[in-house]
């Protein structure tokens, strides 16, 4: 788990960071660090986001692709 994927979580959610942090359980800044890769992913915040992930539909995996190749 990266920034970048943990950013594609977010938006394909369509969250604000403000909300997405809630559902997290941290700061929002702390989300914004971590999609401009300014901070490391902790072990808490992974396995959040992972469980987060598991719970998405399948086309996630096509929408992260896309939005990979696209940033």
């Amino acid at each position: 788990m990266n920034g970048m994927k943990a950013k594609a979580i977010r938006y394909y959610l369509g969250e604000s960071m403000e909300k997405f942090s809630k559902r997290i359980g941290v700061a929002a800044s702390t989300i914004c660090a971590i999609e401009n890769g300014q901070r490391e992913v902790s072990d808490y915040v992974r396995a959040k986001l992972v469980r987060i992930e598991s719970g998405l539909p399948g086309d996630f995996s096509l929408f992260y692709e896309r939005f990979r190749t696209s940033a």
